[in-house]
């Protein structure tokens, strides 16, 4: 058998590198092409060697044995963190305009807007809506919003709940929406400031296992962005399944700006809410 060395100058073989995308696929849903390969192997070495293996098989095979606590690391390591406040701001925009029109007639619970974020990471996105709901679109107190959150990497979900953020994620934040939202904190940090902090619940959960984050209630709202783009087909299929299982009958999905799902289930509808392609669960 092939050893498959961790040391400088070894690669991530064939064999290793398909082993992994389907452990990666049956687990979380993800897939690595080809062209992402060098990603796949530069995120997995420092685990490898952390562990003191010898080669990458030996990390695969450790996944195989250790069980849920290995693949809770793992999933911190191979998921994109990639995010900011106020992140392609339009789309918070046209849900709060002409997607709260489509929606206020029919909320799941009257008198609430209910919002799901998949795939959250560190909060950014959940934290946006809940300065806008409370501050811009100060009209939807009448409706409280209730915004739940989750991401499939324990870490990230940690560090949501601490609410505390490196200056990074507040980039594209002008000064006076950091002094509104944010409270200084040390090493040039900021700490969300708790009535903004309070409007959104954290949770772990997994996209493509749908009893990991479904709530009593449906949602009308699910902003799953920049997440499916990493999916495999028959992932994506299942989590377009699991999205429809949450969200109530004329509940609207938004995805980022360069996914689609256009054609790939019956129980949701393309429409266009102002500058912004969504879709809409129909169907009971």
């Amino acid at each position: 058998m092939t050893e498959y060395r961790t040391g400088p100058g070894d690669s991530l073989s064939a064999e290793a590198f398909y082993l992994f995308n389907e452990l990666l696929d049956q687990k979380f849903g993800l897939t690595f092409p080809e062209n992402r390969h060098m990603i796949l192997e530069a995120r997995l070495r420092p685990r490898v060697r952390e562990l003191h293996l010898t080669s990458f098989m030996d990390y695969y095979y450790t996944l195989l044995a250790d069980g849920e606590e290995e693949t809770m690391k793992l999933a911190t390591l191979v998921t994109n963190n990639e995010t900011y406040f106020f992140r392609e701001k339009y789309q918070f925009d046209t849900l709060f305009h002409e997607g709260l029109a489509t929606l206020k007639s029919d909320l799941a619970v009257p008198g609430q807007l209910r919002i799901l974020c998949a795939g959250c990471s560190s909060g950014e996105e959940p934290f946006t809506m809940s300065f806008l709901a409370a501050d811009e679109y100060r009209f939807l107190a009448a409706m409280e919003p209730r915004i739940n959150a989750f991401d499939i990497d324990r870490t990230r979900i940690e560090a949501a709940r601490r609410g505390v953020f490196r200056p990074r994620s507040f980039r594209e934040m002008t000064e006076e929406q950091i002094n509104r939202y944010l409270i200084p904190a040390a090493n040039g940090n900021c700490r969300i400031k708790s009535r903004y902090h309070g409007a959104v619940t954290f949770g772990q959960g997994n996209i493509i296992d749908v009893s990991t984050f479904k709530d009593t209630n449906p949602y009308d709202v699910v902003f799953c962005r920049n997440v499916l783009i990493y999916f495999s087909e028959n992932a994506l299929r299942l989590a377009i399944e699991n999205f429809a299982e949450v969200l109530r009958p004329g509940g609207v999905l938004f995805l980022g700006p360069s996914e689609s799902i256009i054609g790939m289930s019956s129980r949701f509808e393309t429409i266009r809410l102002g500058d912004c392609i969504a879709y809409r669960r129909v169907g009971n």
